[in-house]
């Protein structure tokens, strides 16, 4: 089979010109600029990012290795924590860092990973190991992979902001691929699961483990894993097979915040510190007990999310469908031996969106008249998209102007003082900022909301 790939282009199909959002001057677009500087009013624009969605080449492979006993733990263990607070914002968020920190402390206490072996993205400035900007995420993710061997354990942990993209290839169940979004997740595009599990997960042996936590909205199916937990009580529960599945021979095994449909919160923790209330939950009840069977592990996250005001459900998705009764919740041992036969993506069944997002935010990062450079992180340096402004330094106000709800004057307000992804969008929509986009932020009413 050949290699998956993305398919994402700047101007290819494209306008080559576009109009500044603050005094209408039709500006050229170099090939391949990602923002383009006004030379009348020196606003820099965000050149629209056309997705085409991400290629992935159907077809199975027999497995090398199926049905044989697991192998032991080797020791080498590896980590790849991401933190995306989006500083400076409309869709800034305030735990994810603090989430990146505890799940640090607590791999290198309760589960003795190496600090040297943990790879570290946060969109703060400090980190050594840089920004979660989308190259740096992927580029982690094949790092995290590099050279495993069966019995190596591997743990991926995102924090952040999820969303959804309508599936250009009708595999996913509801129609919608789920993404993460990095920290330039305007300029570079979101990350679709697929390109998650083809990056982090189809290239493994049997025999490795991988240990996934996504702390995000839409997060239910976000490493397109084939299994599924089902069923109203842990203890009652099934696997079930997705339609078109998508089989690898490594032990992946991912708890999310919620379900697809669902978002999840940007909370606090039992300190008062913001927090992701998936990792707080996490957390807490894996402090209390590192190594537990994993209905009581699920049962217990339900419950303190439950008790801390959150009605968000964490899912259970794997690569295999292994015995819930004999296996336990452990990041550094327990692996499960390889059970598919083929590998590689089974098509079955064409499946089509079973909602309208009314076009979709993916479809708005690809709108010609959108532009997004003043809701990129205010730290980024924009000689990585181009070299051609001097800073971030406006505000969503500035960007958009506080206009009447037409297409490039969000109802934000023309002094910078839009709330929410609800202010942000209104004017897309030709509304008042009405539009519910919770899972990026804001509840829609602009006042921010809780969800990430």
């Amino acid at each position: 089979m050949d290699g998956p790939h993305a398919r994402g282009t700047r101007n290819a199909g494209g306008p080559q010109t576009l109009q500044c959002a603050n005094c209408n001057e039709k500006i050229g677009v170099p090939q391949g600029a990602k923002i383009v500087k006004c030379p009348k009013c020196a606003m820099s624009n965000g050149v629209p990012y056309h997705y085409e969605g991400y290629g992935q080449d159907l077809g199975q492979e027999q497995a090398a290795v199926v049905n044989e006993p697991a192998p032991q733990p080797t020791g080498r263990k590896k980590a790849l924590l991401i933190g995306c607070n989006y500083p400076g914002t409309s869709a800034q968020l305030s735990g994810c860092i603090n989430d990146v920190s505890r799940m640090n402390k607590m791999l290198t206490t309760l589960y003795s990973f190496p600090p040297g072996s943990i790879r570290i993205l946060t969109d703060d400035g400090r980190s050594r190991d840089g920004l979660p900007t989308r190259a740096n995420i992927t580029e982690g993710m094949r790092w995290l992979t590099q050279g495993a061997q069966p019995g190596d354990v591997l743990f991926f942990h995102f924090s952040g902001h999820g969303g959804q993209e309508e599936d250009p290839t009708y595999t996913e169940e509801d129609g919608y691929d789920e993404t993460l979004c990095p920290t330039d997740f305007q300029i570079a595009g979101q990350i679709v699961d697929t390109e998650v599990l083809d990056t982090l997960c189809m290239p493994l042996p049997a025999g490795v483990k991988v240990t996934a936590v996504l702390d995000c909205c839409h997060s239910g199916t976000g490493m397109d894993l084939p299994f599924s937990w089902m069923g109203g009580m842990w203890q009652e529960g099934r696997w079930q097979e997705e339609t078109n599945p998508c089989f690898c021979a490594a032990d992946v095994q991912m708890i999310s915040g919620c379900e697809d449909v669902q978002c999840s919160s940007d909370a606090s923790d039992r300190y008062g510190q913001p927090a992701g209330a998936l990792t707080s939950a996490l957390c807490d009840t894996l402090e209390a007990r590192p190594v537990q069977p994993y209905p009581d592990l699920l049962q217990g996250i339900y419950q303190n999310l439950q008790q801390n005001g959150h009605s968000q459900r964490p899912q259970l998705t794997s690569s295999q469908a292994f015995d819930m009764k004999t296996k336990p919740w452990n990041p550094c041992g327990d692996i499960v031996a390889n059970k598919n036969r083929l590998l590689g993506r089974q098509f079955r069944k064409a499946k089509h969106p079973h909602r309208d997002f009314g076009g979709g935010f993916g479809n708005m990062l690809g709108s010609d008249a959108l532009l997004m450079g003043a809701v990129l992180p205010m730290f980024l340096d924009s000689n990585d998209y181009g070299g051609i402004m001097p800073g971030f330094d406006m505000d969503i106000g500035d960007m958009f102007g506080g206009g009447d709800g037409d297409l490039l004057n969000a109802d934000g307000g023309g002094d910078g003082g839009g709330g929410g992804f609800g202010d942000f969008f209104g004017g897309l929509l030709g509304g008042d900022g009405g539009f519910d986009f919770g899972d990026f932020g804001g509840d829609g009413d602009g006042d921010g909301g809780d969800g990430d």
